[in-house]
């Protein structure tokens, strides 16, 4: 039998990673991995692409246009695979109808972040995080959260929405709460959007952004201004990667800009790289380990 808890959440500890602070978005060109051959080496690009988001706690991230007058119809793949593994797996089959553009999604490793679960039953220890998804079925509502029977529940609610949950086992019974994301201070996984206009136009709304460039400064010599940046900026931090063809100069360039005057800095994450050219999911994974690890830096 199910039902809501009377506990505070704040009784049993959660079992999830904190949110990362300050907050990091990334900024993908819509271009990612469009020169892949085939819809299977594309998925799998797309795939280890995303995987670095929820490794290293990225809030959102945001697929940008290098040309926005010129938009890529590849951005909605990267949205659609990547919203496909975020979602936890008990629910991939309500939300997603067969569709040709995720025939291989089925290859790639589970992203298993906080809100997928690995199993049905919950702890007793802690509590643990779900997303939920309700259903209208006449009077009531069902509560779908990947558990041994879904939840069943009088009050109406919206039929189709999503809903965060922290749930744990007390006996036979489960005890949950709905939350909102605002109240858990968690890594709740990686929001994907994307955005039509100019590099200037995204990064506009930041109070700190960082380009990411080999003609940039070495982050050796930038470490305790990222450092210091890190720890007082209010707000989340953005952090760009150019493309395939162009680097985020050429970019901002063709958007008739300057990088110097799109972002606060510009920096090589890779000093002295052994290879021709760094693929973006390579810098990607390589930059937000550096981030993260400044941003806990106690130097």
């Amino acid at each position: 039998m199910e039902g809501r808890s009377s506990d505070s959440s704040s009784t049993f500890s959660v079992r999830a990673p904190p949110a990362a602070v300050p907050e990091i978005h990334v900024l993908i060109p819509s271009t990612y991995a469009e020169d892949a051959a085939h819809l299977r080496e594309k998925t799998m690009r797309i795939g280890f692409l995303f995987r670095a988001m929820t490794i290293f706690r990225v809030s959102q991230m945001i697929i940008y246009e290098e040309e926005p007058e010129k938009p890529s119809k590849n951005s909605e793949l990267i949205k659609l695979i990547c919203e496909y593994l975020s979602t936890p797996p008990y629910l991939r089959k309500k939300l997603f109808r067969l569709r040709p553009e995720l025939r291989y999604a089925g290859l790639l490793p589970p992203l298993n972040i906080p809100t997928h679960p690995p199993s049905p039953i919950p702890p007793s220890d802690a509590w643990e995080l779900r997303e939920g998804l309700f259903e209208r079925r006449g009077e009531l509502t069902i509560l779908h959260a990947g558990l041994k029977k879904p939840i069943v529940l009088e009050a109406p609610r919206r039929h189709g929405s999503r809903v965060l949950l922290l749930v744990k086992s007390h006996g036979k019974k489960i005890r949950f709460k709905i939350k909102r994301r605002d109240e858990l201070p968690y890594y709740l996984g990686t929001k994907i959007s994307t955005h039509k206009g100019t590099l200037k136009e995204i990064v506009k709304n930041y109070r700190y952004s960082i380009a990411t460039d080999r003609d940039g400064e070495p982050v050796v010599e930038v470490w305790d201004r990222l450092s210091k940046a890190l720890k007082t900026v209010r707000g989340p931090v953005c952090v760009a990667f150019g493309s395939y063809k162009r680097g985020l100069a050429e970019i901002a360039e063709l958007q008739n800009s300057r990088l110097e005057e799109i972002f606060d800095i510009c920096v090589n994450f890779i000093p002295y790289q052994g290879v021709r050219s760094v693929r973006t999911e390579e810098a990607v994974y390589s930059v937000l380990a550096l981030l993260n690890i400044i941003s806990l830096w106690k130097g």
